[in-house]
């Protein structure tokens, strides 16, 4: 049910001085390792005097950005193995103390027979007396946010027009060495969170599929 997905890692380090004179050196280094790695998407990097910016191409939403104090992975399909590749970029960089740790997880799904997504009619008409037809831009929002004692999370619903659901999913850990983020079983807790509030979202909608 959760098959249009993308994720994404946000890594915040101490600041890694010269980086700066190694981004183009790096850039080289990352992308071989990737590919030898089993990475199957092409990406063209960019180098600017700060930032070293990796996007995928042909149809690709891949994009990783890295500077001297973050490195960012957006766009990623779910079965890319995010923790190899961000611990692969991260070791090159040489950055091992990650001072934050954010994991996102989205996924879209349409509405159609069995999933019934009047959220805004059954939130509003009823107690407000407005025939259907009166809500011409037909949105909701929710978003649910918690904590464990070491880490956060954020939990969000929205919809456009009653015709397609937007789930995700956030958390966020405050520090991490790379060897934990490396074996990857805190992004895989995560991603067990995420699916398991969905689960429960679309069950509480009345999705039978």
């Amino acid at each position: 049910m959760l098959s249009d997905q993308e994720q994404s890692l946000y890594v915040e380090f101490d600041e890694l001085f010269a980086l700066r004179e190694r981004l183009r050196t790096l850039a080289d280094q990352v992308r071989s390792q990737l590919v030898a790695a089993g990475l199957r998407e092409r990406l063209e990097a960019e180098v600017y005097d700060h930032e070293l910016e990796l996007r995928g191409v042909e149809n690709s939403n891949l994009l990783i950005r890295l500077d001297s104090f973050r490195l960012e992975i957006v766009g990623a399909r779910p079965e890319l193995l995010l923790h190899n590749l961000a611990a692969l970029i991260l070791a090159q960089a040489k950055a091992f103390r990650l001072n934050t740790v954010e994991v996102g997880f989205t996924a879209w799904l349409k509405a159609g027979e069995g999933r019934p997504l009047n959220l805004v009619a059954q939130a509003f008409s009823s107690g407000l007396g407005a025939a259907e037809a009166e809500f011409l831009d037909r949105r909701f929002a929710m978003t649910w946010d918690w904590a464990s004692p070491t880490t956060g999370y954020s939990f969000h619903a929205s919809s456009a027009e009653d015709q397609e659901l937007m789930l995700s999913f956030k958390a966020r850990e405050g520090y991490m060495t790379l060897p934990e983020l490396q074996t990857g079983l805190w992004i895989q807790e995560q991603r067990q969170r995420f699916e398991q509030g969905a689960r429960l979202f679309l069950s509480l909608l009345g999705w039978s599929h």
